[in-house]
């Protein structure tokens, strides 16, 4: 897993911003798209005991240990479009399937 370094500025502006600095970022299984599972992040609190914590980019990321060989080329991305901005949870290793209308 990596934070982009766009991803890791957009995130340590926003923790400074709510004094939420000490907050972790957790990844978790969001269910299936088209192109295989998908993550997404979220903001943590606390650490659980079946958790693997990282420090990526100077970002505390936290993930449920069964899921560190599916993320360990995963990417936490900070993205604008014309239709908004946000963070995404990104596998540069996805491929389309038949039915998909299109692999961001």
């Amino acid at each position: 897993m990596k934070v982009t370094d766009k991803a890791a500025e957009q995130l340590k502006a926003f923790l400074e911003k709510e004094q939420k600095k000490d907050s972790l970022i957790r990844i978790y299984f969001a269910g299936y798209g088209c192109s295989g599972p998908q993550y997404a992040p979220a903001l943590e609190m606390e650490k659980k005991d079946e958790d693997v914590v990282s420090n990526l980019n100077g970002i505390n990321v936290v993930y449920e240990k069964s899921l560190e060989e599916d993320l360990k080329d995963f990417e936490l991305d900070y993205i604008k479009t014309p239709y908004g901005e946000g963070f995404i949870v990104r596998n540069p290793n996805a491929t389309c399937g038949p039915d998909c209308g299109g692999c961001h």
